[in-house]
């Protein structure tokens, strides 16, 4: 009698033709997948979250990136003002956005790469406030705000300049 042949499962390939056993389907790398039938080593591709060539071992997507698709596609960089501390991501939605008046590069992988803008001062990943009137700030980061020189005021919050301090009237400081 004849009978069919049998595919290889699912997330298995076989490049042997004529054989007799399911152990000759092998199993896909780690974290990748083939549809029934694989012939072939590169038929089987990354998962979700992770990345690398069609039938190699697949990483998972590192911290401040994610991958929405199956396949050999890179992972992307989480946008600018964004970050995310998990690996293996499958969604732009697992960037998270950074404190308000703060920033941070693509692809921040930690909270604390989100800095205060200029004009605002605090610690690195948590709230920033503005600078209060009398001071200024000219740089992004953690530093403090900058007292107005003597004889100078302002009246003005989240300032980025010492130019914004204006003289005191005369008989005054």
């Amino acid at each position: 009698g004849s009978s069919s042949c049998i595919l290889c499962a699912s997330g298995k390939y076989s490049t042997q033709l004529a054989e007799i056993s399911e152990a000759t389907c092998d199993d896909c790398p780690a974290q990748s997948y083939s549809g029934d039938g694989s012939n072939t080593r590169t038929n089987c591709t990354c998962h979700k979250g992770y990345s690398g060539p069609d039938g190699s071992d697949c990483q998972a997507c590192i911290a401040g990136t994610w991958k929405a698709l199956n396949g050999s596609s890179s992972c992307i960089l989480c946008a600018s003002g964004k970050y995310s501390s998990e690996t293996a991501e499958i969604s732009e939605a697992t960037c998270d956005d950074c404190p308000a008046q703060s920033y941070s590069g693509d692809g921040s992988n930690l909270i604390t790469n989100c800095t205060c803008h200029k004009g605002y001062s605090g610690p690195d990943g948590s709230n920033c406030t503005a600078c209060i009137a009398g001071t200024w700030k000219a740089f992004n980061g953690s530093s403090s705000c900058i007292l107005c020189a003597s004889g100078k005021y302002s009246s003005e919050t989240a300032e980025i300049s010492e130019a914004t301090c204006d003289d005191c009237p005369a008989q005054s400081y």
